[in-house]
């Protein structure tokens, strides 16, 4: 089976026809709305790359978490595939580093950024992403320290039924539904996947649940999201290598409301819930000998009040978020314990309040666009902190622009930071916040066939929170560092191949990004987990073959390098991490305008790699399916 997929995707390679995608790329060469500001702005002032609806529809993976590996230096650090779970990283940060946001509405869970991406959303029903890459505290938060994600759903959406099978035992079926009313418009999406696991232990079964309500007239704007998502997966090696053959079970709720009033002042504000429940099991044959329960409530309120002007916009506004934490091991002892069920109970707790006061003001003259400001986080714990940054972009010419920014950041501990216990790590209640300085310089160019971009960057990190392991110690414990200035830049260009050389050649449309990074700081004394065990380097490239109106054929070739290593469990020896390199293809055959059928490879060359500890990844993995339009 494997033979007859790889041979057909080769001689289909062997006859393309030439085709331009010169109206695609003239359409992302235009400046674009970046939706996760508080002000809206035509002007791209941040460095941000957007994944639009085409590359979404086309790429040959499943997942938002697969999709993310080929954005321009993000990281992502994947436990079991398929969306399981998976750690994001941007520009050599840690995985607790990154905000992610579901229209504009923040995500992150206060008990561990291992939860993040429990999103309650599949690709259908994304029109974009957006991707910050650089510290944005004083746009986003205290959770924005390395960059910001930001997913964009549709509003407007096809019904449909997509139903695709695998290697593997893999699974899945996905009902999107839209109704349309008045003013209302509706979505609904249900999705089911499961999969026997690449090797034992690697089991899972994933339910989503999403809604969306959009109300629109001339003068007022809402948009309701809610949504659930229920993983059950086998843990293997996960967190300890010492105890492989790890189980959880995660249930995450999701609830926002949003209103946008219209006229040169209006109002931009936001509601949102998020609950998320953890039962982790450390030994799967026989769950009572360890075990973990957390709950965590998230509440947040986001209210901006804009302001237009002739020459850009003022904006005043405030969030107030309120993180709760129930556990039977993280946060400070119950007066009166809470039961789980019948032998189990929370012992411990936690709240905490998060306040952020912010001011900001963007303003465009001639060639100049500048947004300036400073945000006031005010946290119950670590008291009062001020973020102020800037960004400015020039305009060279109609063609060429350059940009500068100066930021600070800022994160604080998460409770399993804070509190964890194990058998196999502790967590420090005496760690400090994060804190960090970014500086980055970069310039953009537009022609009629590509467009490039290039950006250097430098951030001063102080009193960075990572998990290590001393010499002599069998306990990985969280640690503040000291001081670690992190070195990078980042190449990102789209070339239309055959318009550019006057030729037809197999790849007409091609896309990559390299990036690079370096830390100032190691360690001789003890092990990373995280912070030290950075992406260096990673090099991505995204093609498109179109043979007729009815085939078509994407690639997507991912290489990456990363510093460090892990302990191998056995022999108790550091093994570093080596480059590999990772190919995914996908075949679309619409079969009419109705029906559209697909084949997609994960890991062609079969390659045998490991990118987090001791989990071995998948290899090549091969899944089809067809999807009905009515």
């Amino acid at each position: 089976m494997i033979k007859k997929t790889t041979i057909l995707i080769t001689i289909m390679c062997a006859f393309l026809t030439k085709y331009s995608f010169t109206q695609i790329l003239n359409k992302n060469i235009k400046e674009i709305v970046v939706s996760s500001n508080r002000a809206q702005s035509n002007e791209n002032i941040s460095n941000i790359q957007i994944i639009d609806s085409i590359e979404i529809k086309n790429a040959p993976v499943q997942t938002i978490e697969d999709l993310l590996e080929y954005a321009i230096n993000v990281d992502i650090r994947q436990r079991g595939g398929q969306g399981v779970q998976s750690d994001i990283s941007m520009r050599g940060g840690s995985y607790e580093q990154v905000l992610v946001m579901l229209n504009g509405v923040k995500l992150n869970d206060p008990q561990t950024g291992h939860h993040t991406l429990n999103l309650p959303v599949s690709l259908e029903q994304v029109q974009k992403i957006e991707v910050v890459t650089g510290g944005s505290s004083r746009v986003f938060g205290n959770f924005a320290y390395t960059g910001a994600i930001n997913i964009i759903t549709k509003t407007k959406m096809k019904n449909s039924l997509n139903l695709s099978r695998g290697e593997n035992g893999f699974s899945n079926e996905e009902l999107n539904y839209h109704i349309k009313s008045n003013n209302f418009t509706h979505n609904f999406s249900i999705n089911h996947k499961k999969s026997d696991g690449y090797i034992n232990g690697m089991d899972y079964d994933i339910t989503n649940f999403y809604y969306q309500n959009k109300f629109e007239n001339n003068n007022l704007q809402s948009l309701i999201n809610y949504g659930i998502t229920k993983k059950e997966f086998g843990a293997f090696s996960f967190y300890s290598s010492k105890y492989p053959n790890q189980f959880e079970i995660t249930k995450t709720s999701f609830a926002s409301f949003q209103l946008k009033t219209k006229g040169k002042i209006y109002l931009d504000n936001k509601l949102y819930w998020r609950k998320n429940n953890d039962e982790f099991i450390l030994f799967r044959e026989n769950p009572s000998w360890y075990q973990n329960f957390h709950e965590t409530n998230v509440f947040g309120i986001d209210v901006n009040l804009v302001q237009k002007t002739n020459n850009g916009s003022n904006v005043i506004g405030m969030e107030i978020r309120t993180d709760n934490i129930k556990s039977n091991i993280l946060g400070e002892e119950l007066e009166n314990p809470i039961q789980i069920d019948s032998s189990n109970f929370y012992f411990k707790g936690g709240n905490r309040t998060i306040t952020n006061l912010f001011i900001e003001k963007n303003y465009k003259l001639n060639r100049i666009n500048l947004s300036t400001g400073v945000m006031l986080n005010i946290d119950t714990k670590y008291g009062n902190t001020y973020f102020p940054g800037i960004d400015i972009n020039y305009s060279i010419n109609d063609r060429f622009k350059m940009f500068v920014a100066y930021n600070k950041s800022m994160r604080t501990p998460t409770y399993t930071e804070l509190y964890y216990i194990s058998p196999t790590n502790e967590g420090n209640i005496n760690l400090k916040e994060e804190h960090s300085t970014n500086k980055e310089i970069g310039f953009k160019l537009r022609g009629i066939n590509h467009k490039s971009n290039i950006t250097f960057y430098q951030r001063k990190g102080e009193d960075l929170i990572d998990w290590v392991l001393f010499e002599g110690d069998s306990i990985w414990r969280t640690q503040n560092i000291s001081k670690l200035t992190t070195k990078g830049f980042e190449i990102s260009s789209t070339l239309n191949i055959n318009n550019i050389l006057q030729t037809s050649i197999p790849i007409s449309f091609l896309k990559f990004n390299y990036s690079f990074n370096k830390n100032d700081t190691t360690s001789e004394s003890f092990q990373s987990a995280y912070v030290l065990d950075h992406l260096e380097k990673n090099f991505s490239i995204i093609a498109s073959q179109i043979i007729n109106k009815k085939i078509r054929i994407d690639w997507r070739a991912t290489y990456q390098d990363r510093a460090g290593g892990y302990t191998e469990f056995n022999s108790g020896l550091e093994i570093e991490y080596l480059p590999f390199w990772l190919i995914g293809s996908k075949v679309t055959y619409e079969f009419s305008k109705d029906k559209i059928i697909y084949c997609e490879v994960h890991n062609l060359l079969d390659k045998t790699y490991v990118d987090f500890g001791n989990i071995p990844q998948p290899k090549r993995w091969i899944r089809g399916g067809i999807k009905f339009i009515f």
